[in-house]
């Protein structure tokens, strides 16, 4: 056993949810009078870090926690819409029977994020921290690191984009980035994290 503790991010790394977001980002720009991306840029927008992404927007940054909020409750109106990756639900029951100890920590909703997994999914979790805000990463891993009682040297934090990345560089932890999520493969994998992975199976065959 590599790790003790498998901490997940949410949105991008067990849920499809990027289709989504992309979706309502024009309903976000009209209300709260942001600049709108087109689609072929898509392509070039996943490269960029969160930060990365607010400016490329324009984002004033006092409007990111009531855009934050809202596109929260937003998805709970449309919560059917947001499936789990192919493969989650079955990890989530072997990393259980192997041993592991797993969290989730993200900037989504609990309520969100509990009626996503269903509750015999979520129910596997040992540790649970929702609702972050954007660049509050890196205080919630260590909460739960606390709260485990493990290691950071025996945890891995896995997510999808570079923030993820960042923040559990910033406290030390290992981290394993997906390749099917927000931001793009390569942009990831130039950061080196500790692992990518490009398919679900092969979280199991390398912690």
């Amino acid at each position: 056993m590599k790790y003790k503790l498998i901490i997940f991010d949410f949105d991008g790394t067990l849920a499809d949810s990027f289709p989504w977001f992309v979706k309502t980002m024009d309903v976000v720009a009209e209300k709260f009078k942001l600049n709108r991306f087109e689609k072929d840029e898509l392509a070039e927008i996943r490269k960029l870090d969160a930060a990365g992404f607010i400016k490329h927007l324009k984002i004033p940054l006092y409007k990111i926690p009531k855009i934050s909020t809202f596109m929260r409750n937003m998805m709970s109106e449309q919560i059917e819409e947001i499936k789990l990756f192919d493969g989650i639900a079955s990890m989530f029951h072997e990393l259980k029977a192997k041993g592991y100890k797993i969290a989730i920590v993200s900037t989504n909703s609990k309520d969100n994020i509990h009626k996503v997994l269903g509750e015999s999914l979520f129910s596997l979790n040992d540790h649970f921290v929702a609702g972050v805000s954007l660049f509050g990463k890196e205080s919630k891993l260590k909460k739960v690191l606390r709260m485990s009682g493990i290691n950071k040297k025996d945890a891995i934090y896995i997510g999808d984009e570079l923030r993820d990345i960042q923040a559990s560089k910033k406290i030390g932890i290992s981290c394993g980035s997906v390749a099917w999520g927000v931001n793009d493969a390569d942009a990831l994998a130039a950061l080196s994290p500790d692992e990518m992975f490009y398919e679900v199976e092969q979280i199991l065959q390398r912690i």
